[in-house]
């Protein structure tokens, strides 16, 4: 993918709008775009708070990251490594695990890197081990990271810290963690605030951010479901 696109829409004032609708789905919303990424089903308690999509992102098959039946017939679905675009939505999906033995225990993950309104996001998927080699190369610097801190079938709570600061991220988005709704046997999000240093904070609805408009230092920002 030639990261050239996003210096094309750099200047974009528009606001994007990031809401999170349970476990690692994640809405980007953008003036002419939307997409969600990882897809998870009703019983994970905030599936109808999700738009609808132009097109749908699956990091895995595993059945909490791909419930694509409610997906409208008309939104693409992109899966696993490639570049893929949709309207101004320019997404690279690199080849990763779901676990730190080469998938032999989970299987693969795609982490998918989406330049979009001007920004860049990262959405790790169930990533399983540090990033090192061609994947932190293809995912260089980000502004805006979807990252696992739950500690259970993806990275540990320091290990997802270490990632958040090695990609200098403005904002970081977690999930995959535990609610009240879903995987109990996650850890709850305060853990991976302890971790990071940060003071319990209200959660927010929505994020809405634009080019112009990220921070100088790096924020931990709990969306609600």
């Amino acid at each position: 993918m030639d990261k050239g696109h996003s210096k094309q829409v750099s200047s974009t004032r528009f606001n994007m709008e990031i809401t999170w609708s349970g476990h690692s789905c994640i809405t980007l919303k953008g003036k002419e775009v939307t997409l969600v990424v990882d897809p998870c089903p009703p019983e994970y308690g905030c599936v109808a708070k999700r738009a609808t999509p132009n097109a749908v992102l699956v990091s895995h098959a595993h059945p909490g990251h791909s419930y694509i039946e409610d997906i409208p017939d008309k939104a693409r679905i992109f899966r696993g490594a490639g570049e893929y675009e949709m309207g101004k939505a320019f997404i690279t999906g690199l080849n990763s695990f779901h676990d730190d033995e080469n998938g032999a225990v989970r299987g693969k993950n795609t982490v998918f890197v989406i330049e979009m309104e001007g920004l860049t996001i990262c959405h790790v998927g169930d990533l399983g081990h540090p990033l090192s080699g061609s994947l932190a190369k293809g995912v260089g610097k980000v502004d805006i990271l979807c990252l696992p801190v739950g500690d259970v079938a993806t990275l540990s709570v320091s290990s997802a810290r270490t990632l958040a600061l090695s990609v200098e991220a403005r904002y970081i988005l977690p999930m995959h963690y535990r609610t009240d709704a879903a995987r109990p046997e996650l850890e709850p999000v305060d853990t991976f605030l302890t971790t990071m240093g940060v003071p319990q904070t209200e959660s927010r609805a929505k994020l809405q951010v634009t080019a112009t408009s990220l921070p100088m230092n790096p924020q931990v920002v709990i969306l609600s479901c």
